[in-house]
């Protein structure tokens, strides 16, 4: 069984003062301007949430055009939703397909 903290999410956002060479930088190196710590239920569903919003609002071949190097990951998103469903008790609403 696992305990409520290991399924809370830490999130902190850290600048680096150049970030083109810092990529594979330890987080640690940089200065932690925010950080949060959330439950897994809660961060997985707002993380879904936005990604289904980028998609409704971009679409597939908008999002390619718009970042270019990737295509909209469709089919992560449909796995984080089945996952989320699945094992986290979230009592919010959910759409019933990623592209709404």
């Amino acid at each position: 069984m696992l305990s409520s903290r290991e399924l809370d999410v830490e999130i902190g956002i850290h600048a680096f003062p150049d970030m083109s060479a810092s990529f594979e930088l330890p987080d640690d190196d940089g200065e932690l301007l925010w950080s949060s710590l959330q439950s897994r239920s809660a961060f997985g569903h707002v993380v879904m949430e936005v990604a289904q919003g980028v998609l409704r609002l971009h679409g597939e071949d908008g999002y390619r055009k718009k970042w270019m190097l990737h295509p909209f990951p469709v089919d992560e998103l449909g796995e984080l939703r089945r996952l989320h469903l699945k094992w986290d008790a979230c009592d919010l609403p959910h759409e019933l397909s990623p592209s709404g």
